[in-house]
């Protein structure tokens, strides 16, 4: 397995570096794309110093599916067959990638496999780290795409700009007939939003909680809506599951978030972009 990586950066903090270095001994490259308009020097000039690094930027945001697309072709001319792809906020613990490329390497029948994946549940506990399970969607820190398969899947949806990328992908490689595998006994340290502590309504305690920017949420209203027309039907539960995250989300947002006016007003656009096939990066 000829196995590259790549990490799509947006406004990094330093570190980013120390992240990279928990994986980039164990790939044969690293293409690092920075989407970030104006990056601030000093970080990248270390990033530049990254042995066997291609650092790309355009100082434009493409957002996640367009840089996926660029990267995934980049390789696939390198000859690379696999895909590493990390968010700048992940990092794997001591030998952890070591043991995840032996089994992904050992796995039996992985040309069919359109993407591996780990988990970030450390309460599971089995010594077998290689057990693993069939499922139809991973996020995408962690996991290694096959390259070979994109032809026959086809490329990330750029439609989606940013959110429901990854979940997207995964739903059109199961129902394209490839499989989804992810080992749960092998874990990355992934940062999944900023928390903040606020006191629930309900019970009085201080709770901790994921708030996001009203941006992210038209992106999330607006691209939900969207998957779940095209997967409605064939993939039910994993789009109820969804639903309920989003609208979980949408609570916390309504209740703790300082600006939820502006949050509700962004829902709104997002919802009304989707109903005119308004998609891409928000204008």
């Amino acid at each position: 397995m000829k196995i590259a990586a790549t990490v799509i950066l947006y406004h990094p903090g330093k570190i980013v570096i120390e992240n990279i270095l928990s994986y980039i001994n164990s790939v044969e490259r690293l293409y690092i794309v920075d989407n970030t308009e104006m990056p601030i020097s000093e970080i990248t000039d270390a990033l530049k110093k990254i042995p066997n690094t291609i650092y790309l930027h355009d100082n434009e945001n493409k957002g996640i599916a367009a840089r996926l697309n660029q990267v995934s072709g980049l390789a696939s001319k390198d000859n690379y067959d696999w895909l590493l792809t990390m968010d700048q906020d992940s990092s794997f613990p001591n030998d952890t990638l070591i043991n995840y490329l032996k089994c992904t390497n050992e796995f039996e029948g992985k040309e069919k496999v359109s993407m591996f994946g780990i988990s970030f549940d450390k309460s599971l506990d089995d010594p077998n780290i290689c057990n693993s399970i069939k499922v139809n969607h991973l996020i995408t820190s962690g996991s290694l795409l096959n390259l070979k398969l994109l032809p026959a899947i086809g490329g990330f949806d750029e439609k989606l700009f940013i959110d429901e990328v990854d979940f997207e992908y995964c739903l059109r490689s199961v129902a394209t007939g490839f499989y989804i595998i992810q080992f749960p006994n092998i874990f990355l340290v992934h940062n999944l939003g900023q928390t903040s502590f606020h006191r629930s309504f309900k019970t009085t305690k201080l709770t901790s909680r994921v708030l996001h920017s009203s941006i992210r949420l038209y992106y999330m209203t607006r691209n939900f809506l969207y998957v779940q027309s095209k997967y409605k039907e064939t993939f039910s539960d994993e789009i109820k599951l969804r639903r309920k995250i989003l609208f979980n989300r949408i609570k916390n947002n309504m209740l703790y978030n300082k600006e939820r006016f502006k949050v509700i007003n962004f829902m709104l656009k997002g919802f009304r972009d989707y109903k005119r096939d308004r998609m891409g990066k928000l204008k």
